[in-house]
């Protein structure tokens, strides 16, 4: 038996490539309204959304309040106008139908899933987290997918790992382990609840944070050996 049997896997910037989903989907939307794309727009974009996510991550903000608010902010940085809450909705119809994976991912969870029972956590909107795994390949592999618009709490908050312990029957603690690329939501999550940690870091990004995960890797299969 390897030294984990259940593995808690994040989804954006985990297993999905987010990046390029979100760049295509901001694209596509902007150009079904006639408006111009570009990198400074992109930027500006992620600004905004960054920050509301935050927010969101340290309890200060709604899923609901991020959806009105984002795109409202950035119409006004470039100076559009038009109604931004359809602009949400179609932008998110956009993104679900963008699920490009992280470099072998779909590989490292079909290895994984005969070792340990897989679960998919993320802070996200629930029809598109569900629409984009859909499309993915990867639903066979997972046991369960939690999702921060249904639990009604996102991570790092107790409460929504607190969701999925009844899922995951009688596995102690120590066989629980968080893999996510985000150090205030996932690798903070873990150390709330007490269980071991995995920051996936590709770029080689500085931890800045006091948190210290219990491993770090820049590809996915190194999992595997994790994970035993």
């Amino acid at each position: 038996m390897g030294k984990y049997t259940a593995v808690l896997l994040d989804a954006d910037g985990t297993l999905f490539d987010y990046d390029k989903a979100e760049r295509n989907a901001l694209r596509d939307t902007l150009h079904l309204y006639g408006f111009s794309f570009s990198e400074k727009t992109l930027r500006q974009y992620r600004q905004v959304n960054g920050e509301l996510w935050g927010k969101i991550e340290r309890g200060e903000t709604t899923l609901a309040t991020l959806q009105y608010t984002r795109f409202a902010r950035l119409f006004e940085l470039m100076e559009l106008k038009g109604d931004t809450d359809e602009f949400n909705s179609l932008y998110l119809k956009q993104l679900e139908q963008n699920a490009p994976l992280i470099d072998n991912a779909e590989f490292v969870c079909s290895e994984l899933s005969r070792r340990a029972s897989l679960c998919v956590i993320t802070n996200d909107i629930a029809a598109t987290a569900r629409g984009r795994l859909a499309r993915s390949g990867l639903l066979p592999y997972m046991s369960g997918i939690f999702i921060s618009e249904e639990i009604g709490f996102a991570k790092p908050h107790r409460y929504f790992f607190d969701a999925i312990f009844p899922h995951l029957g009688d596995v102690p603690r120590q066989k629980i382990l968080i893999a996510g690329d985000s150090l205030s939501a996932d690798i903070a999550g873990g150390h709330t609840i007490g269980v071991d940690t995995c920051w996936f870091n590709p770029r080689g990004e500085s931890n800045k944070k006091s948190l210290r995960p219990t491993y770090e890797i820049s590809s996915l299969q190194e999992l595997l050996k994790i994970v035993g």
